[in-house]
């Protein structure tokens, strides 16, 4: 057997490529025990296949961690072109994510799967769930909620009393959202189908906007950070 042929049967049925969604955007890890190659072609097929649903839509960006491994220039550029081709998706670097401490930033709750009715997730910071959040389910945060499927339970961001909080989903239909203090329940019947959407505070009042102008919410909502 070939040195190559041991490599790739080592690594088995693991996921090379695995995604996480940080506070900055999405962080992409690669794992640094695999052929380059089979790690670029399972990248491919996540962005166009199996997650494809998850990573289209408003602007975000893209850190890549690369453990042991040693990048090349040339497989810098390799990873470069691909994510070329999702223009939504920005690659900002390849030595992970900013770090958080420096930032000042608490370290979001990332929770992978399908939140079922009667389940609750809370925490002092921002919470992304990679999955779907049924009826019956509810998320508490302090900060921001986002998540990348259908948003169908209940969610409460800035439950501290923050007003800039917002939350967020590829499929926006909640059963009930609440920023802050202010609560918004969903009609029982939608008269559209469930959109990529954000819910946000406009003074005392609760705006819903199509995640396409999230990227200008969220600059806008830094600035008045920046001067408070």
């Amino acid at each position: 057997m070939t040195k190559s042929a041991k490599s790739i049967s080592s690594i088995g049925s693991r996921e090379l490529v695995t995604i996480k969604g940080i506070r900055s955007g999405l962080l992409f890890v690669l794992a640094d025990d695999a052929l380059f190659a089979d790690v670029v072609e399972e990248l491919k097929q996540k962005l166009t296949g199996s997650h494809q649903h998850l990573l289209s839509g408003a602007t975000v960006n893209v850190y890549i961690e690369c453990g042991m491994r040693e990048l090349s220039s040339e497989e810098q550029e390799i990873l470069r072109e691909v994510f070329a081709t999702h223009e939504n998706l920005v690659l900002d670097g390849f030595d992970g994510p900013p770090p958080m401490r420096e930032m000042g930033v608490k370290a979001p709750y990332v929770f992978k799967g399908t939140l079922r009715s009667g389940q609750l997730i809370e925490h002092d910071g921002d919470v992304i769930v990679i999955g779907d959040v049924n009826p019956g389910a509810q998320i508490i945060a302090s900060g921001d909620i986002f998540v990348m499927g259908h948003l169908r339970g209940s969610a409460h961001a800035g439950a501290a009393g923050d007003v800039r909080a917002v939350v967020a989903a590829a499929y926006f239909e909640p059963l009930q959202v609440r920023i802050a203090q202010v609560v918004r329940r969903s009609p029982e019947a939608y008269d559209r189908p469930a959109e990529m959407e954000f819910a946000y505070l406009e003074g005392e009042q609760m705006a819903v906007e199509k995640m396409a102008v999230f990227t200008y919410h969220r600059q806008r909502r830094n600035r008045s950070r920046a001067v408070i």
